[in-house]
């Protein structure tokens, strides 16, 4: 009864799912960088490859691999070959040499291949600009500073030559030198100016300064940026390896997601790779997807894998190291704190004061330049190095909140993974020890209870374990399945049609 429900229940979301859900509209450029995939694809490939073939090698959906299937067919005149069971081969024995020529064609080749690098360019102009603007004023606040100093302290020495001499020719203004050399070297010798420092990306100690600045700020972006293909090229090898067909519990495995969320995602593959749900003869609910086990080789593919559980990586604030980050910070406060400084006199340039001395020195030296200097200070001095050190703290600050409740998020999937991996191997003996986490695992066992209802026992060391006899009965009956179609499916058979001929 409880299987017969279940089969009505994924046959009617199947239904409502195709229904709701329109083949989704690609822009032009998405249409591109898929056509790309594809001809890099096919170029790797030796012999005929099918539909299924290249969805194995691309992830790219059906209705999509069609149409650009028939556009690579056409662009590089291909050898079209039709089996007895109505596959379609495309093979390219006379390689990929584009018929399309003239002015037109190369003019969007090169603007295909120029738009990337120009990217490329403006991201290393951004990434060096931040340094410029970090360490610049950084260094201008300080060479300020020093120029103030030096006039202090040359006027102090001036009232006061016979004390100099007596301190062995060590003046201000040796000492002012002194702070300037040390400036310049740190400036001069950083890894922006220093190749031989780099290293691998995963070394935060030896990339060019650039980087580690843009690592602070940024971070190095998403580590599971490619988990959609990825995810998508896992389902298609695994289906291909166990004749089509899968279990929702080895899809929750694959995925990560919840009963419901993988639910609604394998009927999207559905959509995607001509599947459907069906029911073997115990009423046991699989998905079931024969385009995709078509091949252009003539060999069977193995069955009796263990799926293969992925785990996605969690994102880090930063691959620098404490130290490098201590120091970036340390320089923005620094930058942050001459910006108030001069941001305040600016609005108040009559405070009295000695503190005011250094606000002073600089407005009387840029008097000299031009006229009022009070525009260019509160700017230059003031504004622009303010808002760029608040961003400074601002955007690391917010995206390490993003950070932490996304590896929360990733975390929970991955003990899912787990779990769900260890009560598919282990259907009727499971206890609470699957994952470290205690009230992971007790959220986990809630999750599969939910799928499949559970007996509880206590062993003989007092823990509680779990047996899910639906869920056994449903792997058996998926195996079993599996045997039966592999037995009753042949040899693809000779080719009936072939363009060459």
């Amino acid at each position: 009864m409880r299987e017969a429900q279940q089969t009505a229940r994924s046959l009617s979301h199947f239904v409502d799912f195709m229904g709701k859900h329109d083949r989704p509209l690609i822009s032009r450029g998405q249409e591109k960088i898929a056509y790309r995939t594809l001809v890099s694809a096919l170029k790797r490939q030796r012999g005929g490859v099918t539909l299924g073939d290249m969805a194995a090698k691309t992830a790219l959906p059906f209705h999509q691999l069609r149409e650009l299937l028939r556009r690579a067919a056409e662009e590089y005149n291909a050898r079209l070959e039709v089996n007895e069971s109505g596959e379609i081969l495309y093979s390219f024995p006379r390689g990929f040499i584009s018929r399309y020529r003239g002015l037109g064609p190369a003019c969007g080749r090169f603007i295909e291949r120029a738009l990337p690098a120009l990217g490329s360019f403006f991201a290393g102009v951004f990434k060096i600009w931040i340094v410029l603007m970090l360490l610049g004023y950084f260094v201008l606040f300080v060479v300020i500073t020093l120029a103030f100093l030096f006039v202090v302290i040359a006027a102090a020495s001036a009232s006061s030559r016979k004390n100099r001499r007596s301190s062995g020719g060590f003046t201000g203004s040796h000492a002012v030198s002194r702070l300037i050399q040390g400036i310049f070297r740190f400036w001069f010798y950083s890894a922006l100016m220093d190749p031989d420092r780099q290293g691998p990306a995963e070394d935060g100690d030896k990339r060019p300064l650039y980087r580690k600045v843009f690592s602070f700020v940024f971070g190095e972006g998403n580590p599971n940026k490619d988990w959609e293909k990825k995810e998508a090229l896992g389902f298609i090898g695994y289906l291909r390896k166990k004749n089509g067909l899968m279990a929702l519990p080895e899809f929750v495995i694959l995925t990560g997601l919840d009963i419901q969320r993988a639910e609604q995602k394998i009927l999207s593959y559905c959509v995607n790779y001509d599947g459907m749900p069906e029911a073997t003869g115990g009423g046991t609910v699989v998905y079931r997807f024969d385009s995709l086990l078509a091949r252009g080789e003539k060999d069977t593919p193995s069955a009796g894998e263990n799926l293969r559980v992925s785990l996605k990586k969690p994102w880090k604030f930063s691959l620098n190291t404490p130290k490098t980050n201590g120091i970036f910070g340390f320089i923005n406060l620094v930058n942050l704190g001459f910006s108030s400084y001069f941001l305040y006199f600016m609005l108040n340039p009559a405070a009295p004061g000695a503190f005011s001395s250094l606000f002073r020195f600089v407005y009387g030296l840029l008097s000299t330049l031009g006229p009022d200097p009070l525009l260019p200070i509160a700017l230059g001095l003031g504004l622009v190095p303010g808002l760029f050190s608040l961003l400074f703290w601002v955007i690391p600050l917010v995206r390490l909140g993003r950070i932490k409740k996304k590896n929360a998020a990733i975390g929970i999937e991955n003990q899912r993974r787990r779990g769900f991996s260890a009560a598919w191997d282990s259907p009727l003996e499971l206890s609470e020890d699957l994952v470290k986490d205690p009230g992971m695992a007790r959220r986990i066992i809630k999750e599969i209870g939910a799928y499949s209802i559970p007996d509880i026992t206590v062993d003989h060391r007092g823990r509680t374990v779990y047996a899910f006899p639906k869920l056994a009965e449903e792997k058996r009956a998926l195996e079993k399945y599996r045997t039966e179609i592999e037995k009753t499916r042949g040899d693809p058979g000779a080719v009936v049609f072939d363009s060459d001929l």
